[in-house]
């Protein structure tokens, strides 16, 4: 090793230009890094919707989300499988096992639904490949003069296919507005008196929308396409469609209806309100990362896209408006990293200076922090490790300094004991071979005190391990910079003879603190049953303290779930909002607030509109009253709403919600999960639990996610009457989708949009059950029979969501936790629902939902690196130590090394003790020549 280091100071100035080329390259790597505000912790995972319009919750359930269980059942890597099925709409999530690659999941899910037919001709679709971290930009669109159905038009055809552009754009999902259709409104007298049936009136729009090609017609030495163009090109061409004719006179389509431009039937609507715009109904767009894409990248490109749109393409008077862009996010995180090192490079360098006594030495010391950065980002770069606020946060520069110190140390001592000559590099490579073996094996120790980090599962798993791996990296880099650059560069300074600065009160306290140390150190029986005792200590309280699931993240923002009565309709819901919305802007430290109520128009979210997502923006904190904090707003903003009749809220934030939804299925921090088949019995025991869970401190929020049942119209068909009158079920079943629910049966082609074509009967036609029991029906024979006479109409209640996990239904009671831990809460909580809630264990069941669910994996890798730690440090004493006229040993020195361990693990295993503690035994007995001197640095 002698030889080794004398050749990195003999190539000195080789050495300095290498580190020179990797600062370099460790610069382009940081610019290529992906860098994130948080990790992103979502499992990987995989979401199949299937939309099918007016089918009630129990009908989508029994025929299009069973079947579809059935075949992802038993799915390569899966973790577990969530279903939602509502009105008109199937959801199921599949979560896969760590490890699993997320096209390869997905191939393996549209494998499997390729092989399933599905009735009325539903298309189950894979969801895009991203992350519930992944909404990335929010915006609004907005205009003093356009139309809402102008702007939907403009977001659908223009502004989302031109951010879909974006490389790294996976989905731009779009929530409010009005979808524009083309509408055929019936009039069923008007049907009777021309005597058409409802399928003649499908059947003549279906024949005559159609563009055909008829080869090529040769003439001479040119080729002429045939072309044989049909298709409806305006409401004036729908209406001349000939369904009939009655005594030679032809019967049009506008003779039997209204033709008119409508829209597709609302499910929602986006109120949004800031301090200068009140919109009570606006258009917003959701733009969705592509998972395992750069942020910062995909951002710049967005916002380009963004400025072109308002700068080029967008009619005047059209502006995009964005309310949430995650570069705000990212940029605070920077900051935070960027101030952090400055600060602590700043404190490392007049720490040094104080205690080396040369402002030479401290700056050389110093370098290692930037440069140790620097590689640990090439490192990154190459292994994919994106950068985030907790892996930079989290790196303690104490340690990083360790070994540059150490080596620093040791030349100042060689100066120091030959002050008057001329030192030689050989001296210096001797002297630095002593120490170089222990730093080495110091940085090995504190790399593995970080290995069960990598022991850990699904979320906790990529929540720590990229940090684990940053500062593992940054360990390597500044090992490197100790024993390769450190010793040339130290030997070029201080090579020639030179007065040494002599830090008279550390050699006073050094000198107390020498006498302290052999007192312990011959009082070994009591500092062994001492370390035993807080060993003893230390367990017991890991048993007793309070602990949590996930440390929180501050995301700078606030995200609420609400809930309203059920079964409300569209308008209520928009009124309600507008009301949320002003209650909420009164508060002087919210800047914006953004309401999704009910659905969006790509069916992905499962409301009804008694259910709001809210998106409350916040300024910055240094703006905030002196001393408030952001856990103040929250209770402030809950005793608001709490007086708010109808209006149950819960908190979280943006991201962690939609990360705890893939989690649990639920949109809270906890969920207890109710498993049985029969509704009102799984209802009753979920109130029950609900109840119970309100009187355990700790527990607000609560609610139960699905909800309740909502009133039904509904038409029981009587398949006696219906034969007696030579019609089938379909008959019954087209009159009721298509005349009452509307149903799309043509499309309508404008360039390069495309609208579709509705029919259904006039509404004042079918607005109460009374109308719906007359409605007419024709049989083969031409005769007319009123609904009423083959079915049952009646008014009743079903089930608004019907919610399973692994083939079982369930119903889930979800509820955050504040003002306490997770651990005793748990405790409590499970004791006292097993105590107060009755039910039959044999046919239900109550779970907590999978965020509790914790491996335990991670005990045995840390008794694995504990017994790791312990060899290479009893390793490296046997091998270095020397002991001396009245030095410590390997014996004493392991007494010591008992005591930082047990330290350590106090504080959960903080590995930079074993620096102090490995350090201080070698350079102890290294020889009579180092005096009582060796440990002044620490």
């Amino acid at each position: 090793m002698k030889n080794f280091f004398l050749l990195t100071i003999q190539k000195r100035w080789v050495f300095a230009c290498l580190f020179v080329l990797l600062a370099v390259f460790g610069y382009y790597s940081w610019k290529q890094l992906s860098i994130e505000a948080y990790p992103d912790i979502a499992d990987v995972t995989s979401q199949v919707v299937t939309q099918v319009p007016g089918l009630a919750a129990e009908e989508v359930e029994q025929q299009i989300t069973i079947p579809l269980e059935r075949a992802l059942n038993g799915l390569p890597g899966m973790h577990v499988m969530r279903s939602k099925s509502t009105f008109g709409l199937s959801m199921i999530t599949i979560v896969f096992q760590d490890g699993v690659e997320d096209y390869w999941s997905r191939q393996r899910v549209q494998e499997r639904l390729n092989e399933v037919e599905l009735p009325f001709d539903a298309m189950a679709e894979l969801d895009p490949l991203t992350s519930p971290t992944g909404e990335i930009y929010r915006y609004i669109i907005e205009s003093d003069h356009h139309s809402l159905r102008d702007l939907t038009d403009l977001q659908n055809w223009v502004i989302i296919p031109r951010l879909k552009e974006v490389s790294g754009v996976a989905d731009v999902s779009n929530f409010g507005g009005i979808t524009t259709q083309y509408q055929i409104e019936i009039d069923p007298q008007k049907l009777e008196q021309y005597d058409i049936s409802l399928d003649e009136v499908i059947e003549a729009v279906e024949n005559n929308n159609s563009n055909v090609g008829g080869s090529v017609l040769n003439r001479g030495d040119l080729g002429y396409v045939v072309r044989g163009i049909g298709q409806i090109s305006s409401l004036e061409d729908l209406g001349m469609i000939v369904v009939s004719s009655e005594k030679g006179v032809p019967v049009f389509l506008n003779d039997l209806g209204k033709l008119k431009y409508g829209n597709l039937e609302r499910k929602g609507v986006f109120g949004y309100s800031d301090r200068t715009r009140e919109y009570s109904e606006s258009i917003q767009g959701i733009v969705l990362l592509l998972k395992h894409e750069n942020p910062s990248v995909v951002l710049n490109g967005i916002r380009a896209a963004v400025d072109e749109l308002n700068t080029e393409i967008l009619p005047e008077g059209v502006h995009i408006h964005a309310f949430l862009d995650r570069t705000e996010l990212v940029e605070t995180t920077l900051n935070t990293v960027s101030r952090t090192l400055l600060e602590g490079m700043a404190l490392v360098i007049i720490v040094l200076i104080i205690f080396l006594g040369s402002w030479r030495g401290a700056l050389l010391v110093a370098v290692t922090i930037p440069l140790s950065m620097l590689i640990a980002f090439i490192l990154m770069h190459l292994t994919d490790i994106p950068a985030n606020l907790l892996s930079l946060g989290a790196v303690d520069f104490g340690i990083i300094v360790d070994g540059a110190i150490v080596m620093m140390e040791t030349i100042l001592k060689k100066r120091e004991d030959h002050e008057g000559e001329r030192l030689t590099e050989l001296s210096i490579a001797q002297r630095v071979a002593l120490v170089a073996r222990p730093i080495i094996f110091a940085t090995i120790i504190i790399i593995t005190a970080y290995l069960p980090l990598f022991a850990f599962e699904r979320v906790e798993r990529k929540l720590f391990t990229p940090m684990a791996f940053t500062i593992s990296y940054a360990l390597i880099g500044a090992l490197l910079v100790a024993v390769l650059l450190i010793p040339g560069i130290g030997y070029a300074l201080y090579r020639k003879p030179q007065k040494i600065y002599h830090n008279k009160w550390l050699e006073k306290l050094t000198a107390a603190y020498s006498k302290v140390v052999n007192r312990i150190v011959l009082q070994s029986k009591k500092i062994v049953l001492t370390v035993v005792a807080v060993f003893v200590g230390a367990i017991i309280l890991s048993i007793t303290v309070g602990k949590d699931f996930l440390p929180e993240l501050d995301e700078g923002s606030i995200w609420l779930q609400v809930n309203l009565p059920p079964g409300i309709s569209v308008e209520k819901s928009k009124e309600m909002s507008d009301t949320l919305r002003m209650r909420t802007m009164k508060y002087p430290e919210v800047t914006y607030v953004a309401v999704q109520a009910g659905r969006n128009d790509d069916g992905t979210d499962p409301f009804t509109p008694s259910h709001f997502e809210v998106s409350v923006g916040i300024k910055p904190y240094k703006e905030w009253p002196r001393g408030k904090t952001k856990a103040d707003l929250i209770e402030e903003l809950a005793a608001e709403y709490a007086g708010m009749p109808g209006f149950t809220v819960g908190f979280s934030q943006p991201m962690i919600d939609g990360v705890m939804d893939k989690i649990s299925g639920a949109h809270s921090e906890l969920v207890v999960k109710v498993y049985g088949n029969d509704f009102k019995e799984t209802r009753r025991i979920a109130e029950d639990v609900l109840n119970t869970l309100r009187e355990v401190k700790g527990s607000v929020d609560l609610d139960i996610d699905q909800e309740p049942p909502l009133p039904q119209l509904q038409i029981h068909m009587n398949r006696d009457a219906i034969a007696r009158y030579g019609l089938n079920v379909s008959d019954v079943n087209d009159l009721i989708e298509i005349a009452i629910g509307g149903r799309a049966i043509a499309q309508f082609y404008q360039g390069d949009r495309v609208y579709d074509i509705t029919c259904k009967y006039r509404e004042d036609a079918r607005d109460t059950p009374e109308k719906i029991a007359g409605l007419m029906l024709t049989s083969a024979t031409g005769a007319k029979i009123p609904l009423s006479q083959v079915a049952d109409i009646r008014l009743s209640t079903g089930e608004s969501t019907i919610t399973r996990e692994m083939n079982k239904r369930h119903l889930t009671v979800k509820l955050n936790l504040r003002g306490r831990d997770l651990g005793s809460f748990l405790k409590e909580a499970q004791a006292t629902i097993e105590k107060n809630v009755p039910y039959d264990h044999n046919l239900y069941r109550i779970e907590w939902g999978d965020s509790l669910k914790t491996s335990t994996g991670p005990i045995p890798a840390w008794l694995s690196s504990c017994r790791w730690r312990w060899e290479l440090c009893l390793s490296s004493f046997i091998v270095l130590s020397e002991p001396s006229g009245g030095r410590p040993g390997v014996n004493d020195c392991a007494v010591g090394l008992i005591w930082g361990y047990a330290g350590a693990e106090c504080e959960g295993y903080d590995p930079e003790c074993f620096v102090c503690c490995r350090v201080y035994c070698v350079v102890w007995d290294c020889g009579p020549e180092w005096g009582d001197h060796g440990f002044s640095y620490e």
